[in-house]
């Protein structure tokens, strides 16, 4: 991917973070867009084919990390959507807004969209 790309990438992302923040998106529609961003892109650093991909990713390694943790938070919240256990059928409605809030304190911590990679990311 070329710069202009990966930056395209992340601010359409960026919006839709800022979309469900807003209520502008229900939480299975953010979910859906959001689509397994970055790693549905291999934006980590780890399937880089070629030098020049891996110096484009190093030009955004804190946009790219906040969106790992986004796309953390999104795997929590949605494997504990995942689990089929009836006893769990009254949390699940809880999902929505455990997600939000969790985001909510995501960017609340990093407002402009960007953090600090965490320890074995690639970037």
């Amino acid at each position: 991917m070329t710069e202009p790309e990966v930056k395209a990438l992340l601010d359409a992302h960026d919006a839709l973070v800022k979309a469900y923040l807003d209520s502008s998106l229900t939480f299975p529609v953010f979910v859906s867009a959001y689509d397994g961003f970055p790693h549905n892109y291999a934006l980590d650093g780890h399937e880089a084919a070629t030098q020049q991909e891996r110096t484009v990713l190093a030009f955004f390694p804190r946009r790219i990390a906040f969106h790992l943790r986004v796309a953390g938070v999104l795997s929590q919240v949605c494997s504990d959507e995942d689990n089929s256990n009836p006893s769990y059928a009254e949390a699940r409605r809880f999902v929505p807004e455990v997600g939000l809030m969790r985001l909510r304190e995501l960017v609340a911590r990093y407002p402009d969209f960007e953090a600090e990679p965490q320890s074995g990311q690639c970037l």
